[in-house]
C-alpha cells in the first residue's frame, strides 16, 4: 500500500474508500496486501455493535447516535448488515437510506452490506470492511446486524461493546429469553418505549440480569428510548462512553480485542487450508473415488480422514 492511498483515506476520499470496500466484498485477489497494510492503521477506532429483532428501530437509533457523536466533533463509520437478496446477492433493506441526511458530512461514512446467507447475523467480511473504514481515522465504527434470529453472538467477535435493542411488543418476551443476545449484551435498550409493555419488558430484563449477575463481570444498564423523537439517545450515548472507559480501565477491552484477534487468525487459517486443500486436482480425485467410497460404506468422516491422510 502506498502512502498516497492511506492519505486519500485519511482525507475522506469516498471514491477510494468505496472502491476498496467493493474489492473486499467481491473477494478481489489483489486486496489482501492492501488489507494487511491497512490493519495497523485500523486499531484505534472504538467499535460498537447494535443488534436486535427486525422492527426494533436499530437504524433510527444509529441515525440519532450519529447526531450525538457529531455534536461532540467525533467521526463515525457505519457498517449496516442487511439480509441478502436471493436474486441479486446485494443488501435487501438498504438501511443507509435511513441515514442519508449524513451523506454530505465528510466525518460520517455509511455502508450497507448483504449478509450473503452467513448464519452469524454478520456478513462474512464485515470485520474487514470495518478495518477499511477504521483506517480512515474514524473515532467510532458502528456495526448493525441483521437481527433475524441467527446466532447473534458472533457480533462479540467484531466489536468492543454490544448494544441489544428490544421493543415492548409481547413477541419480544420470547426473544429476550434466548441466551445468545442476552449473554453478549453490554447495554440493553428498550426502544419505542412510549408503547404499552415497555415497563414489563424492562422488568423481565432486570430479573434476568439479577439471576445471571454471578456470571457477569458487570450488570448491563437498561435504557428506555424513543429514537424517532430522540428521547433517551443522549443517555444511551453517555452510557456507551462510560462503559468503554470502565472496560478500558479494567483491561476488559484489551482482553476482548485479543480474543477477537485469535478468532480472526483461526478463521483465516481455516479458510487458507480449505482453499489449498480443495483445489481442482483434489476435487477430480474425489469425484473418481466417491462411488467406491460409498460402496465400501465409508462414512463421510472416514472419507475425509482418508483424503487428509493422503496429503502425507
Amino acid at each position: 500500500m502506498t502512502s498516497e492511498l492511506l492519505n486519500s483515506l485519511r482525507q475522506n476520499d469516498t471514491r477510494v474508500l468505496s472502491g476498496l470496500i467493493s474489492a473486499v466484498e467481491n473477494g478481489d485477489d489483489t486486496i489482501s496486501e492492501t488489507l494487511n497494510s491497512l490493519f495497523p492503521h485500523s486499531r484505534d477506532s472504538v467499535r460498537i455493535g447494535i443488534t436486535g429483532p427486525p422492527g426494533a428501530g436499530k437504524s433510527t437509533l444509529i441515525d440519532k447516535l450519529i447526531v450525538q457523536i457529531r455534536a461532540e466533533d467525533g467521526t463515525v463509520g457505519v457498517v449496516s448488515v442487511d439480509p441478502t437478496s436471493f436474486f441479486s446477492g446485494g443488501a435487501l433493506l438498504g438501511d443507509r437510506v435511513r441515514m442519508n441526511r449524513h451523506s454530505l458530512d465528510p466525518a460520517v461514512y455509511v455502508r450497507s452490506m448483504g449478509s450473503r446467507g452467513h448464519t452469524g447475523g454478520l456478513a462474512r467480511l464485515t470485520h474487514q470492511v470495518a478495518d477499511v473504514i477504521a483506517s480512515t481515522g474514524k473515532d467510532y465504527i458502528i456495526v448493525e446486524t441483521v437481527g433475524v434470529g441467527q446466532a447473534e453472538t458472533e457480533i462479540v467477535l467484531n466489536v468492543d461493546i454490544v448494544v441489544v435493542v428490544f421493543v415492548p411488543e409481547s413477541g419480544d418476551e420470547i426473544q429476550i429469553m434466548k441466551a445468545g443476545p442476552m449473554e453478549v449484551g453490554d447495554i440493553f435498550v428498550i426502544n419505542k418505549a412510549d408503547r404499552a409493555g415497555a415497563d414489563r419488558i424492562s422488568q423481565l430484563l432486570q430479573d434476568y440480569m439479577s439471576d445471571s449477575s454471578g456470571q457477569r463481570e458487570f450488570v448491563p444498564q437498561i435504557i428506555l428510548t424513543e429514537a424517532t423523537e430522540g428521547k433517551g439517545i443522549e443517555q444511551l450515548w453517555a452510557q456507551c462512553r462510560t462503559l468503554m472507559a470502565e472496560l478500558q480501565q479494567s483491561g476488559t477491552i484489551r482482553k476482548r480485542r485479543n480474543e477477537q484477534y485469535l478468532s480472526r487468525v483461526r478463521n483465516a487459517v481455516h479458510d487458507e487450508l480449505a482453499a489449498r486443500f480443495w483445489n481442482s486436482d483434489r476435487e477430480s480425485v474425489l469425484m473418481k473415488q466417491i462411488d467406491g467410497m460409498r460402496e465400501r460404506h465409508l462414512s463421510p468422516y472416514e472419507a475425509a480422514d482418508q483424503l487428509v491422510n493422503e496429503l502425507g
